[in-house]
């Protein structure tokens, strides 16, 4: 929850000093992030209910630190929120990262946002959700995570 806007800079020292080791493993770490990537844009390219990641831009290198899929909730029974409580009872955990601005406490008190104010943001922020994407998966923990997200869309699909 947002209380204010601002920044947040600050990095310890011990944190720093675990960057810098990871650092020898970062293009290691980037090759499996990328092969775990393709299996989920493989298995999740016939899912009419999902919309996956925007393909790399020409001359770019994405980080792979992230897998979000938007989940066309008019096609299914169910929201994102209660499709994250079923993955988890799959044994799958994902997340939330992206939540309308506007609605943060901070916005909402100091501008009056309101739902309704920014419909795209809303949808978005409502159907996004982010997969596993580590170094530390397996392919057999990538292969759960599909099977799982695949017998959910069918289970819940309208």
């Amino acid at each position: 929850e947002t209380l204010y806007p601002g920044y947040k800079y600050n990095m310890m020292d011990l944190v720093a000093s675990f960057g810098l080791h990871q650092l020898r493993n970062v293009e290691d770490n980037l090759k499996i992030r990328q092969h775990f990537w393709k299996m989920y844009d493989t298995a999740l390219s016939n899912i009419p209910e999902i919309i996956r990641p925007a393909p790399e831009s020409p001359h770019t290198r994405h980080a792979r630190h992230l897998y979000a899929i938007l989940l066309m909730t008019e096609k299914l029974k169910i929201g994102r929120n209660r499709f994250m409580d079923a993955l988890k009872a799959e044994g799958v955990g994902s997340g939330i990262h992206f939540t309308a601005l506007h609605l943060h406490k901070y916005y909402r008190k100091t501008f009056k946002h309101k739902m309704g104010d920014f419909p795209n943001a809303e949808y978005i922020s409502e159907r996004t959700l982010s997969l596993p994407l580590s170094p530390a998966l397996t392919k057999r923990d990538v292969v759960d995570v599909i099977n799982a997200i695949q017998k959910l869309i069918t289970y819940y699909r309208k």
